[in-house]
């Protein structure tokens, strides 16, 4: 089947031969439907790229926020384009597993921690029984790394009756938390190997826990 690049072309093709005879340029048909096919043209274009932007999957980064408006779900600070994306797109599925356990891992791997793990606190303190601690794992290329935007989503998808008491996050999130400061008052412990000597320890320190491999960070009592 032949393809067309425009409009005019395919009108101009369908006439019947005799009204195609002689050179295109002083065709009067052909100028007719050469200037008609310009406005189908546009239109055509419009068309896809109303689709397109209607689309979270191929909607252009200005887009985004428009559709995040509908959702009520602004971009959070340092949030990639993509990451902002995927986001949106998780939305549904956030919504309708919320305050369920696999909800809450809905979440973080919308924020790009798609290996997290979550534990019971009772385990360890058969007292607490309303409380869990979250593991966010290796995080993806997309991640969140402001760790009071990641508390504020959990806080709005767990079960009303859950506490969140503990983060166990990558040293990356970690430091940037430090940089953060008290949004959720954090206290963070940054563990770091057998050190030969105070100076070495010192010296660790200031990398910001470069020889350490996690860092946990305690909830605080909420009031």
């Amino acid at each position: 089947m032949k393809q067309y690049d425009h409009f005019g072309e395919y009108m101009f093709d369908l006439l019947f031969a005799p009204l195609k005879k002689g050179k295109r340029a002083v065709n009067q048909f052909f100028i007719f439907f050469k200037v008609i096919g310009r406005i189908f043209d546009g239109l055509k274009e419009d068309t896809l790229r109303v689709r397109d932007e209607t689309n979270i999957a191929t909607a252009s980064p200005t887009m985004l926020p428009i559709h995040g408006q509908d959702r009520n779900m602004p971009r959070l600070t340092g949030e990639s384009v993509e990451g902002y994306r995927t986001r949106l797109a998780m939305k549904g599925i956030i919504s309708e597993w919320s305050g369920t356990r696999q909800g809450i891992l809905y979440v973080l791997a919308s924020l790009g921690y798609d290996h997290s793990q979550i534990a019971p606190v009772y385990e360890q303190d058969p007292s607490r029984w309303a409380e869990f601690a979250i593991n966010l794992g290796a995080g993806s290329t997309e991640t969140v790394i402001d760790i009071s935007k990641i508390f504020q989503e959990v806080q709005a998808v767990k079960e009303a009756s859950s506490k969140l008491a503990a983060f166990t996050i990558p040293t990356k999130t970690t430091c940037f938390s430090m940089q953060v400061g008290g949004t959720i008052s954090c206290v963070v412990t940054l563990p770091v190997p057998e050190l030969a000597d105070h100076f070495d320890f010192q010296s660790a320190i200031q990398l910001g826990g470069h020889a350490g491999i996690q860092s946990v960070i305690t909830i605080p009592e909420q009031k």
